[in-house]
């Protein structure tokens, strides 16, 4: 029988295990399930909570979409090899959306989701940063193009992501 020392190599030879081996591998595992989720952490986590006054630009209501049972079926325009396609003359291109005129902010809208939308474009009075703020109906409805309102919302440290914006 081996002793807690002893152990065997993988040509079968039996050698002495030196004991900073099990503290190498516990340096290795540690900063593997350590260290790099905390820096993981601090990376999403890390963000500027920001405020100031901004300019509303435009105002969007997007109905609801359709429940999959009722969606009519749709012809896929996308051409069988990938390639992209010219943009027709009747459609236009909104948040890199191409739909028609008749279909923005229906229910059949690309952007509708399984609740209605209550979209607030605004730009940022100091650094002129534009942006769409989700807003309830109330406020939606009391908002007209160039009113001046205070916001606040949350900016990533590394990658300049607006996000968790909010109309005080």
């Amino acid at each position: 029988m081996l002793h807690s020392d002893w152990w065997l190599t993988s040509g079968n030879r039996v050698t002495k295990r030196r004991r900073f081996d099990l503290q190498d591998r516990f340096m290795k595992t540690s900063i593997r399930f350590g260290c790099i989720p905390a820096l993981l952490l601090v990376g999403l986590v890390s963000c500027d909570k920001k405020s100031g006054e901004a300019v509303v630009l435009a105002k969007e209501h997007i109905a609801a979409a359709l429940p999959a049972a009722e969606t009519p079926n749709a012809q896929s325009a996308a051409s069988p090899d990938g390639q992209l396609r010219p943009m027709a003359n009747d459609e236009i291109a909104v948040d890199g959306y191409v739909m028609k005129p008749e279909v923005r902010g229906t229910s059949r809208d690309p952007r509708a989701l399984s609740n209605e939308q209550w979209l607030v474009k605004v730009r940022m009075l100091d650094n002129g940063r534009t942006f769409q703020i989700q807003a309830d109906q109330a406020q939606w409805q009391k908002l007209r193009e160039n009113d001046r309102v205070k916001i606040s919302y949350h900016v990533g440290t590394y990658t300049g992501t607006v996000w968790g914006a909010e109309i005080k």
